[in-house]
């Protein structure tokens, strides 16, 4: 078991979703917005705190825990339809699930993905 954590652009979100959805036994999605910056930051310079956090550039942060078997389908439809071209298109990342755990049904690992 996988947990993808995808960081993508706000516009982009509506499109990742749909896309999602569609595969067959798709496990559910999380979504959260996030702030922060990559390589692309400004010039370094003195700063205050409230300048700090407006340089930071705002994302989504869509959460999948899914199967071994679909996770690169998964994760190939996300960087399909995620990615502009642009910086800061955002990242994904794949971690590895120790366990899950459904509380409505007591199910386990891979059960409760599904």
């Amino acid at each position: 078991m996988k947990l993808i954590l995808a960081v993508i652009k706000p516009f982009k979100v509506p499109e990742v979703v749909d896309a999602v959805r569609t595969a067959p036994d798709f496990p559910g999605l999380t979504i959260f917005a996030v702030r922060g910056f990559g390589r692309e930051k400004t010039a370094p310079h003195v700063h205050d705190r409230a300048e700090d956090l407006r340089d930071f550039t705002d994302h989504v942060a869509c959460l999948v825990a899914a199967p071994n078997h679909m996770v690169s389908g998964v994760v190939e439809r996300i960087r399909t339809i995620a990615h502009t071209g642009r910086p800061g298109d955002g990242k994904i990342f794949v971690l590895e699930l120790e366990e899950v755990l459904r509380l409505g049904t007591g199910e386990r690992d891979d059960a409760a993905l599904v």
